[in-house]
């Protein structure tokens, strides 16, 4: 599974998720984009291995994927961390530029601006997380570092 979104809080433009769903189609199985506030039907057609959807289950998906789009949010990037999903970071505001930056310097993803977001260029850098197996390594072992962190019963002590 490759999955992208832009999480729920910025309105995705259908053009930039289109990007994502076209740019993900070639590279094999399913892509599941999730569309937030943005009707799946303004995204236009969609190649036949393309699933999207207003919503879904993200640690569900995150679970089975392969790669993860997204737009860098604390909450997306902390869970694609935990399921040890390499990820593509294009920033949309807030802190989210910054969270870009710290996924990249931990070596679990790559960051692209918004502007740059050709479909040729989000395949290649989807190729590359997908190909080069240190990303795969960095993200899951940000994973086991959450998990060892002890989470919130350890907050809560």
């Amino acid at each position: 599974v490759l999955y992208a979104s832009l999480g729920t809080v910025f309105d995705a433009r259908p053009a930039l998720l289109r990007t994502f769903a076209t740019a993900l189609a070639p590279l094999g199985g399913t892509v599941v984009v999730s569309t937030g506030h943005t009707e799946p039907a303004d995204l236009g057609p969609l190649p036949a291995n393309v699933l999207a959807r207003r919503s879904v289950p993200q640690l569900q998906v995150l679970d089975r994927a392969a790669l993860f789009v997204t737009h860098g949010g604390m909450n997306s990037v902390n869970e694609a961390m935990r399921a040890g999903v390499p990820t593509l970071v294009v920033p949309q505001g807030a802190d989210q530029p910054m969270v870009a930056r710290r996924v990249v310097e931990l070596g679990a993803g790559l960051a692209l601006r918004t502007d740059d977001a050709t479909a040729e260029t989000v395949q290649a850098l989807a190729r590359s997380l997908l190909d080069e197996p240190r990303f795969r390594e960095a993200a899951a072992a940000q994973g086991a570092a959450q998990r060892q962190a002890g989470g919130a019963r350890r907050a809560a002590d």
